[in-house]
This record gives C-alpha cells, sequence and structure tokens, in this order.
C-alpha cells in the first residue's frame, strides 16, 4: 500500500482554493444584478419573504413587508416573468427591473396581472432593492393592508401642507402595526 505525497498534496490544495477565489470575484456587476432581482421575485413568489426582505434595502424594509403583507394570505401568486433589466449609467450604480406577476385574489379565485417597477441600488457586495411601485394593471397587488394603516382621528377634510407630529410618526405607526400583525 502506497501513501500519497504529501508534499504535492498541499500545494495542489492551494492552487485549488486559490482559483476557486478568482472565479467568484469575477462575477460580473450585471451578474449580480440579474442574481438579484430573479432571487428576490422567486423568494417572493415562494413566500420566503424573510431571504427577500433581505434583498431589500435597510430603509425601505418594513414599507416593503407591509406592501407584501396579504401576499400568500389572501393573494396566491400564480407565476412571474422578469420582462426587462437595465442599468442605469455605465458603472451599474442604479437598475431597474419589469416584472410581470400573474396572481389570484382567494375570495374571487379571478387570474389579475400586475407589472412591477423595481428600483435596485449597488451597495457593497451587490444590489438591493430600494423601490416597488405598480407600473400597470391591478394596484391591489401592492395595496397595504386597513390594518397596517395608522388610525385615523376622525378629523375629516382638514388638509395642510407642512408636516405635523401627527405625520411624521404616521410612518413608525405604519411599521409598528405591520410588525405586529407579521407577528401574529
Amino acid at each position: 500500500m502506497t501513501r500519497p505525497n504529501l508534499s504535492l498534496l498541499v500545494p495542489l490544495a492551494l492552487a485549488a482554493l486559490s482559483m476557486s477565489g478568482c472565479i467568484l470575484n469575477n462575477v460580473s456587476s450585471q451578474e449580480r444584478l440579474r442574481d438579484a432581482v430573479v432571487g428576490l421575485n422567486d423568494e417572493v413568489r415562494w413566500n420566503r419573504l424573510d431571504l427577500a426582505t433581505q434583498r431589500v434595502a435597510f430603509p425601505h424594509r418594513n414599507t416593503f413587508r407591509a406592501t407584501h403583507h396579504r401576499w400568500h394570505r389572501e393573494l396566491r401568486i400564480a407565476d412571474f416573468d422578469i420582462m426587462q433589466v437595465q442599468t442605469s449609467g455605465d458603472e451599474s450604480e442604479g437598475a431597474t427591473s419589469i416584472v410581470v406577476v400573474h396572481w389570484y385574489d382567494e375570495d374571487t379565485m379571478l387570474l389579475h396581472e400586475t407589472t412591477l417597477r423595481q428600483t435596485w441600488e449597488k451597495f457593497t457586495g451587490g444590489y438591493l432593492m430600494v423601490n416597488e411601485e405598480v407600473a400597470s394593471g391591478a394596484e391591489a397587488l401592492l395595496e397595504i393592508p386597513e390594518e397596517l394603516l395608522p388610525p385615523e382621528d376622525g378629523e375629516e377634510g382638514e388638509e395642510t401642507t407642512e408636516p405635523t407630529e401627527e405625520t411624521e410618526s404616521a410612518g413608525a405607526q405604519v411599521v409598528a402595526n405591520a410588525e405586529t400583525v407579521q407577528d401574529s
């Protein structure tokens, strides 16, 4: 029985490790963007909102949770198609993706189609979504449920042009309501 020569195995193992690092570092910015877009939309489709939320920039996560709260509760995602992924500029600092979502309302079982425009920004290590809006189709897909909206004081007809303490805290209330409902 012959023993392998360890003096040859160590350099061979080091060479293999260094080559794998080179391969991972050579992933282009366009490929990272594509991976982020496909990953987020695939995770949302299969009700992996915990993973999808990690692909959203931190300041926008609470809004993302609120707009996707009804998904897989009242709405069922049938399919999605990524129609376009386009970077803005040569440095690929920002990007836009167009995604068509086919979904069912659980109450009516009617099939709807919504086209979403997702805005992405480049951060360290990849791209994160910073905005999502309905470009066309059924807007109900991204509606925030009433239970997550801040309570109204009953004062109708009063409009103010400057933010008050109440309007500034409304965003914090939506976040608190979303987290409370999501935990239950």
